[in-house]
């Protein structure tokens, strides 16, 4: 398609304005479509309380139509480890008249819940409500409702395991290298920033873009334009060398973002990346690494929100999982191209080749991510999505937070509501990175 607005003709006009809407111009069902209905569902869901003698879940079903009853939905429930389906289980709906709520029982498998706890994993349970049968406008199965809910939060990264310690390390023009074959970091000797990833012998880093700090977003209702990052031209060092592990610290200050960041190089071919941002203003738009990453790795398997677009002010019409696409598809299709394929609460990251070598991508914290195949300066410049020629590495974005995308688009004297926004305050999270 090649999607034309009113900037395309002579005015008057109100430009892409008419496509902006939750169906776009193409018709296909898109992320704020999913929003819209997770933030309006009439069929709410709430879990009550617990037993954990007899391993059973009270859920609140609230049922807000107004003529309907729940006699025609069935509720489907899964059990996920690790954003893996454990258990599953489909039932009635209680009979549920408009305008009141029931209370529903589920009893899921015994000590699945207790020994998931000792272990560390976490354990989310899906409820969905869906119609039995076909109707007018809906095939059976369709899908009315749903939520999410955390039963057994999950655990931190283990630690490493100790192991032998043997590192090359050298310089050449401006850069600091340490490896041992199972694994290799190039570091710029001026900024901290990383130029260089290799596992398993094979670089995983694509030319040209190194890893470092980025605060530039752009959405065309949110017109912030600039791209400059606002660090201090040169970073302080720090090397140690303990436990069989090699540190580098890098610091740099800022104008808008103070960073610092810790490199930690295991023998096995595992790299701990601990990055901490102390904001500078209140006004960003996010705070965290990009770099760009080998583009023949265009395969993305993520835990995290999914499958849709969603941001931190936009997670209603999606649920916490594992999903798989491409790096080609992770975007949404705006009429005129802007930040887009976000993924909230990232729990694990796979990119990989046709032949499954790939790298993997664990975090601590808080972390949202983008893989794309254009920078956000890429999207903010293209008038239309045909415009845009892919770079020849993968634009991975790692971030601690993003600004939401509500903003001051309609009226005056609003904005992104204040708990959406990058807070001015120290934020921190651990990637463990790892040749798949």
């Amino acid at each position: 398609y090649r999607l034309h607005t009113g900037y395309d003709y002579p005015g008057p006009h109100q430009g892409n304005f008419c496509s902006n809407g939750i169906i776009p111009a193409t018709r296909e069902e898109s992320a704020k479509l999913r929003e819209v209905k997770g933030a309006h569902q009439w069929i709410r869901f709430a879990l009550k309380d617990s037993d954990a003698a007899k391993h059973t879940y009270n859920i609140n079903i609230e049922n807000r139509y107004v003529f309907s009853d729940l006699s025609a939905y069935d509720l489907l429930y899964e059990v996920l480890h690790d954003g893996r389906v454990v258990e599953a289980g489909r039932m009635a709906m209680p009979d549920v008249t408009p305008g009141s709520e029931a209370l529903l029982t589920l009893r899921l498998k015994r000590d699945a819940i207790a020994k998931a706890r000792k272990r560390g994993t976490e354990v989310l349970l899906n409820l969905r409500a869906v119609h039995r049968t076909a109707t007018t406008w809906c095939e059976a199965g369709h899908e009315q409702a749903c939520a999410q809910f955390t039963l057994c939060e999950r655990g931190g990264l283990p630690q490493v395991k100790k192991a032998k310690a043997v590192f090359a390390n050298g310089t050449s023009f401006n850069s600091l290298h340490y490896g041992n074959g199972k694994a290799g970091i190039t570091i710029d000797a001026t900024t901290g920033e990383m130029v260089s990833l290799e596992l398993d012998g094979r670089e995983m880093l694509g030319c040209g873009m190194p890893m470092g700090y980025t605060n530039h977003r752009w959405i065309e209702n949110d017109r912030f334009g600039n791209t400059d990052n606002g660090l201090a031209a040169k970073a302080d060092f720090k090397f140690e060398q303990k436990d069989g592990l090699f540190v580098i610290t890098a610091s740099r200050d800022g104008s808008l973002c103070a960073t610092d960041i810790v490199y930690t190089i295991a023998p096995q071919g595992i790299m701990d990346i601990d990055a901490t941002f102390t904001p500078k203003s209140d006004a960003l738009r996010r705070a965290g690494l990009v770099c760009g990453i080998d583009s023949t790795l265009k395969n993305v398997d993520y835990y995290a929100y999914g499958p849709w677009e969603n941001y931190c002010d936009r997670k209603d019409g999606v649920m916490i999982g594992r999903y798989s696409a491409t790096v080609g598809t992770m975007s949404e299709r705006y009429i005129k191209p802007q930040t887009t394929g976000g993924r909230e609460a990232l729990r694990e990251l796979v990119l990989s080749d046709g032949k499954g070598f790939g790298v993997k991508i664990e975090t601590e914290g808080e972390v949202s991510f983008s893989a794309l195949p254009y920078t956000d300066a890429d999207l903010m410049n293209a008038q239309h999505a045909w415009e845009l020629t892919p770079r020849p590495y993968t634009v991975l974005h790692l971030d601690a937070r993003h600004r939401g995308v509500g903003n001051a688009s309609c009226g005056q004297d609003v904005d992104t509501l204040p708990q959406y926004r990058v807070p001015n305050q120290k934020m921190s999270y651990k990637l463990r990175i790892s040749a798949k």
